[in-house]
């Protein structure tokens, strides 16, 4: 009988546990490459508008049901300070960006950073002038819902009207709003728009800035064109505070406060947009980009005319 050489043998034994460890190397690291969380980052341009929170939220919903992660940053209006989150999300590893566009231009700088970076970006109720590393982008019907108001207007006022805008035209989406009413009404000379002024689109702001305008000039009005709910709903504030005239007050975004002032009579119509859908079809879109799927470009969502009339048809508690 052979006497074993304790040499091999302790040599074979040591490349048995090596080839051993490599294959568990192997496996836990593509373990860890299986369960590697995916990070969404997600910006919009104020969270002091309850429609961003549900849209948001509802992004939210889709992403941790998947076991993944999203970082949320509020640039309070300000597109400088937006830039600066989007940067910082990037450095923390961000996969993948939802992006509400403070200004339509101004946003630029950050968007060809995510590309540099390779991060895909999907942008939620906005457009931008330049869709740099931009792979869709999902909005309401904004140019209808300008539309749809200036109907009712027109309905309600056959005699004409005096209207006042305000409004906020960094974002396309208000421009958009903007374009559908005054198209809508622009061949018709008994309607006016006496004065555009600018809001910011938040509720404290326009109430400040209505009455500075009330108080200041003598330009009669009787409609005001608010481009999103806050807005409007800031407007109907001012005009307490100063006057008891009666005014039509339009909105756009289907809040559960602007049907609430519907039906008080203190509101004359909103346009709904759908927070809850648009967030989860944004999620959708995302992964389905993510595991391989062809998306659309441009991804258009209906919107709706909430007047006293049709307001029974809808949850006033409650978003679309």
């Amino acid at each position: 009988m052979k006497k074993i050489d304790k040499n091999r043998l302790r040599a074979f034994y040591m490349l048995l546990a090596y080839v051993f460890l490599l294959c568990l190397s192997v496996f836990l690291l593509k373990l860890k490459t299986e369960d590697k969380k995916i990070v969404f980052g997600s910006t919009f341009m104020t969270m002091n508008n309850p429609y961003f929170n549900v849209l948001n939220e509802n992004i939210r919903d889709t992403i941790e049901a998947n076991g993944d992660i999203l970082i949320t940053r509020d640039p309070a209006q300000s597109q400088e300070r937006q830039n600066a989150q989007i940067m910082d999300m990037l450095n923390e590893g961000i996969d993948f960006l939802f992006v509400n566009a403070v200004d339509r231009s101004g946003i630029e700088s950050a968007l060809l950073e995510c590309k540099k970076r390779g991060v895909p970006i999907i942008l939620i109720d906005t457009d931008v002038d330049n869709r740099i590393g931009v792979i869709s982008a999902i909005q309401s019907d904004n140019y209808e819902a300008g539309v749809l108001l200036a109907q009712d207007l027109i309905r309600k006022k056959p005699e004409g009207a005096k209207i006042l805008i305000v409004e906020n035209l960094i974002a396309l989406s208000m421009i958009q709003r903007r374009q559908g009413f005054i198209d809508t009404i622009k061949d018709n000379q008994k309607y006016e728009i006496v004065e555009e002024i600018d809001g910011v689109s938040e509720i404290e702001t326009v109430n400040h800035a209505v009455i500075d305008y009330i108080e200041n000039n003598d330009k009669d009005f009787d409609v005001i064109f608010g481009l999103n709910d806050p807005t409007a709903i800031g407007a109907v504030a001012a005009l307490r505070e100063t006057s008891e005239k009666k005014v039509l007050i339009y909105g756009v975004d289907g809040s559960p406060d602007a049907k609430e002032l519907i039906r008080q009579g203190l509101f004359t119509a909103t346009v709904a947009q759908h927070p809850i859908y648009m967030g989860k079809e944004a999620a959708k879109a995302a992964y389905d980009y993510l595991n391989g799927k062809e998306i659309e470009s441009d991804i258009s969502i209906n919107v709706d005319l909430i007047n006293a009339g049709n307001l029974t048809r809808f949850d006033i508690s409650k978003w679309q």
